[in-house]
């Protein structure tokens, strides 16, 4: 399968926020992915505080600076940095500047 960010018709995220590119699906693959996508916020942009109780999430940054809080300690995050979220646990994301992130969703076994 090859995709082409360029034709990828962006949706509103889950959060209601920004724009989420869906490169994979979970019904495009036979493993625990529940999705990868490609997350572009605006600065001043929030993702309110919440957990995922059946899935681990992962976020490459690829552009822009945001802070992520994880259990209330809040991390700076630029180009180039992985933060791994485990199931159920709390986070939430601000876009400091306008930011573009690579994120994984991969479900519990």
């Amino acid at each position: 399968m090859r995709k082409k960010l360029i034709d990828i018709h962006p949706t509103v995220t889950t959060h209601h926020i920004g724009e989420k590119y869906i490169l994979l699906t979970s019904e495009e693959t036979n493993t625990d992915l529940t999705q990868i996508a490609v997350i572009q916020l605006k600065a001043g942009e929030t993702a309110e505080e919440h957990l995922h109780p059946s899935m681990e999430e992962f976020f490459l940054f690829q552009k822009g600076d945001a802070i992520i809080t994880v259990n209330k300690e809040q991390i700076a995050c630029s180009s180039g940095d992985f933060i791994s979220i485990p199931a159920n646990t709390l986070h939430s994301l601000k876009a400091v500047t306008d930011i573009e992130i690579i994120t994984i969703g991969c479900a519990l076994r």
